[in-house]
């Protein structure tokens, strides 16, 4: 049945009456839940604040205490901040103090936690939180760690609470830590500000297992400024540290140790680049493209005893060290105390290829546990049986490709004259000053010097040196034997094999004040050249089969050439060896200005055509025989009187009688017969090797000329 038209008309008014009638319910509703919601909101704020305070107290057994400056929530931009944060030990705490925690007292100054994933925290997974920033934190521990503190404990991942899998911060800042720990008077460490950044931080079980991150980040940066540490072995200071993008950088490090010797290190500048430091955590191995160290300064004692082996130190923090490149540039060394106390300045080093660990070790194809080094230096000073002699050179090369080892412009000078050093000394001595150009190694095997202290080189060359060895025989003999004997390599601290040592036009002086007359006599040898083979202590290598073996030439007096050979078993305990040689022709008269002060006689005339001599030497002495063809040969006995040597009817006498009755003017004789000399004399091993070649050759000399050999003997060993 249709509807009345008045009652169409009623229907839309009847259904907007009912509505006006339920909107103020309506409105009432959200506004109740709106104020219900801004009390709740009013009051999350100091509640969140009570239950972290309550929080604090509960978990530290009452110890400490928690103080909030401001603490604000923000829902809808699912963010928290925190204001004047203290952590502090509670003054009301009593009863002992809980032996699990430390001692300290914390300050921050600003803490905003901003984009917290609230459904992900509600749903039980990995919380996505945008960033959250740190500043001015203020951190002390003033008494030290308890002793446990620091045992192994679970992953920083795990202490979270359970109802979530993880967090995820897009953005974690430190900024402005200021931090100080004291262990007792001996320990403390300050570090004045520092900074760090970090990206990407997944703090889950994935991110522990993830082998690109470091400190579950995915990219870390760190800034520290002022650092000082001090320890029972010494103490530290830092300037500077930043590290960020694989690389480090550090600035003015200093440390210095403690005791009655310190040893100092300043560097002022050190450069990491391609540090992959996920590595080192996950691998135990550090890795990185290159170390730069610039301005390097060590002062300190020499090393008392060889250190243990880099890898065995490394071990117990790394399983293996890898470093593609190694640059250290104008470092310098500066040893006290010790015997040699060496000064090494403008160290300069490159090196590739370094790994480290056992195998590399024992690799015969690393030195000190890299493919390459190369090597140079500025001036190196040290002193040798201070006070007595002082020895520099110019600089040091070497290059382990190259097999090659340079030392430049050496130079050993005494402090004192001979007599002033054999004073102090209390015996006679070597008086020796050495200028020496260059010294060379070629064919230097560096890999068995580092690994089995051997000294094995293909050649030895010495370039153009100056030597002069003063004596004076004033002195009382020296109480210890010899050191310039054969037998002298023994004593080397390592074994050496060098297949040829040769000299190049060396110049030798050698001055001696005989107790006979104040008039020093002089001898050279000029223009010596030679070459020893087969220089070695190693018994392998040193036989009587194979010897030492020598030649040489040099003029004697700039004037006689001397011709040398050398055969010497340098490790038979008889000290058994040869020398045989020839000398040109040259007038007596060259070898007046050692003869006449020492031995108070000069040749007045003769002329030495030729001579040749075969001497055998050993540890009791020397015998041999001399051929000396000469003519006009005549001797002239002289007297010292203050600092002169002088002729008077007494010595005129002598030379008369010394030429009548002892020397043979001509040799060969008149019947044409060449007369030799005897070489004998007696070894005394507490003078050099050399001592005893030189009296064997004037006795040889003076008996060749008619000289008795008994005399000839006592002669040339300067005795009456």
């Amino acid at each position: 049945m249709p509807l009345p038209s008045s009652s169409l008309v009623d229907a839309p008014a009847a259904a907007a009456t009912r509505g006006r009638r339920w909107w103020p319910w309506v409105a009432g509703v959200v506004l109740l839940l709106a104020v219900a919601i801004t009390v709740a909101l009013a009051q999350l704020d100091p509640w969140l604040r009570r239950e972290l305070e309550q929080q604090v107290s509960r978990q530290s057994h009452g110890a400490y205490q928690l103080r909030l400056g401001a603490l604000r929530t923000h829902l809808w931009g699912r963010s928290l901040e925190l204001q004047q944060v203290q952590l502090l030990p509670d003054p009301h705490h009593r009863g002992a103090w809980p032996a699990a925690l430390p001692q300290l007292r914390l300050t921050l100054g600003t803490a905003r936690l901003s984009g917290v994933g609230v459904l992900a925290a509600l749903r039980g997974g990995v919380v996505p939180v945008d960033s959250l920033v740190v500043s001015d934190l203020s951190l002390s521990v003033p008494a030290g760690l308890p002793p446990h503190f620091l045992a192994k404990s679970p992953p920083l991942y795990q202490r979270l609470p359970r109802r979530i899998a993880g967090l995820r911060l897009g953005l974690l800042a430190v900024r402005g830590l200021r931090a100080r720990y004291a262990a007792g008077p001996d320990t403390l460490a300050d570090v004045a500000r520092a900074d760090l950044l970090a990206h990407d931080v997944l703090l889950s079980a994935a991110g522990a297992a993830d082998t690109q991150r470091t400190a579950y980040a995915a990219s870390l940066a760190a800034r520290l400024r002022g650092a000082a540490l001090r320890l029972p072995g010494g103490v530290g200071q830092l300037a500077r540290l930043q590290c960020s993008n694989n690389k480090l950088v550090i600035d003015s490090l200093r440390l210095l140790s403690n005791g009655p010797a310190p040893t100092h290190l300043w560097l002022p500048h050190l450069l990491l680049t391609g540090w992959q430091t996920a590595a080192m955590q996950h691998q135990r191995r550090f890795r990185a493209d290159s170390l730069t160290l610039d301005k390097p300064l060590v002062q300190g004692p020499a090393p008392g005893a060889p250190a243990r082996p880099l890898h065995e130190l490394l071990a117990l923090y790394l399983r293996r060290a890898d470093l593609a490149r190694l640059r250290v540039r104008a470092g310098e060394i500066q040893t006290k105390g010790g015997e040699l106390t060496p000064v090494v300045r403008a160290i300069n080093v490159q090196a590739s290829g370094i790994r480290i660990d056992a195998g590399a070790a024992r690799d015969p194809r690393r030195v000190a546990y890299a493919r390459a080094w190369r090597a140079s230096t500025g001036r190196i000073t040290a002193r040798y049986d201070g006070p007595f002699f002082r020895l520099a050179a110019a600089g040091l090369r070497l290059d382990t490709r190259r097999q090659t080892l340079s030392l430049l412009g050496l130079a050993i000078q005494p402090n004192f004259s001979a007599a002033e050093q054999d004073r102090r000394k209390g015996e006679q001595s070597v008086h020796l000053v050495v200028r020496l150009p260059a010294l060379r190694l070629a064919g230097l095997d560096f890999g068995r010097l580092a690994r089995q202290r051997e000294l094995v080189a293909r050649t030895l060359t010495a370039e153009r040196p100056w030597v002069e060895i003063a004596s004076d025989g004033r002195a009382p003999l020296p109480r210890q034997p010899s050191i310039f004997t054969p037998l002298a390599v023994r004593r080397l601290p390592l074994l050496v094999s060098v297949g040829e040592v040769r000299v190049q036009g060396a110049n030798v002086r050698l001055p001696y004040r005989s107790p006979r007359s104040p008039v020093v006599g002089h001898i050279t040898l000029n223009n010596l050249s030679g070459t020893l083979r087969n220089l070695s202590n190693d018994p392998r290598r040193m036989t009587a089969a194979y010897p030492l073996t020598g030649a040489a030439t040099a003029l004697l007096q700039n004037s006689c050439r001397l011709d040398l050979q050398l055969r010497i078993p340098l490790l038979d305990p008889l000290e058994r060896h040869q020398v045989t040689g020839t000398f040109g022709a040259a007038p007596f008269a060259i070898l007046n200005p050692m003869i006449e002060p020492t031995r108070l006689f000069s040749f007045s005339s003769g002329e030495l055509h030729a001579m040749r001599f075969d001497l055998h030497a050993d540890r009791q002495g020397a015998t041999g025989t001399m051929w000396a063809e000469y003519s006009g040969l005549h001797l002239q006995v002289l007297k010292s009187k203050g600092d002169k040597l002088k002729k008077n009817l007494l010595t005129k006498i002598e030379s008369g009688l010394a030429n009548t009755l002892f020397i043979r003017n001509n040799n060969p004789r008149a019947n044409g017969r060449l007369a030799p000399g005897s070489l004998r004399t007696t070894r005394d091993l507490h003078a050099a090797v050399f001592v005893l070649w030189r009296q064997a050759l004037v006795s040889g000399l003076l008996n060749s000329a008619g000289v008795p050999q008994p005399i000839a003997q006592k002669l040339s060993e300067g005795k009456n």
